[in-house]
C-alpha cells in the first residue's frame, strides 16, 4: 500500500533525497554558525583586506548557506541531483557578485579577496553535496 506522489513517484522513491538535502543544508547551516560568529566581519574603516582575513570564513560560509538555499530548492523542485548542484552554483554566485556590486555602488573596492573565499565556500557545498548524493 505505497503512497503515490504527483508524478506517479512511489513514496520512497523521493524522500530519501529530501531528507538528505534537509539534513545537508541545517549541518552546513549549523558549521557556518559555529565557525563564523566568532569572526569579526570587514567593516571598511580602512582595515587592509588579507587573503586570511577574519572576515574570509563569513564570506566562505555565508556563499556556501546561499548555494545550500539553491540546492534546497533544487529539492523542493524535484530536480535531478546534478541540476540541484548548478542551482546551488547559481544561487551562490548571485549572492556572492551581488554583494560586491553593493560594497563597490557604496564607495568600497570590489574585492576579489572576497570573492576567493565565496568560492572556496561554494566549492565546498558542492563537493559534500555530491558525496552525499553518490548512491
Amino acid at each position: 500500500m505505497g503512497v503515490k506522489l504527483p508524478g506517479g513517484m512511489p513514496h520512497g522513491d523521493i524522500f530519501p533525497p529530501v531528507l538528505r538535502g534537509r539534513v545537508l543544508s541545517i549541518g552546513y547551516a549549523f558549521a557556518a554558525l559555529v565557525v563564523s560568529t566568532p569572526a569579526v566581519a570587514q567593516d571598511g574603516s580602512g582595515q587592509a583586506d588579507r587573503w586570511l582575513g577574519p572576515d574570509k570564513p563569513v564570506h566562505a560560509f555565508a556563499a556556501g548557506w546561499t548555494a545550500g538555499a539553491g540546492y534546497a530548492a533544487g529539492i523542493e523542485l524535484e530536480w535531478r541531483p546534478a541540476d540541484r548542484r548548478r542551482a546551488a552554483i547559481a544561487a551562490g554566485l548571485a549572492a556572492s557578485l551581488g554583494k560586491e556590486a553593493v560594497d563597490w555602488t557604496r564607495g568600497r573596492p570590489f574585492s576579489f579577496k572576497d570573492l576567493a573565499a565565496d568560492l572556496a565556500g561554494i566549492a565546498a557545498f558542492v563537493a559534500l553535496s555530491a558525496a552525499l548524493d553518490s548512491p
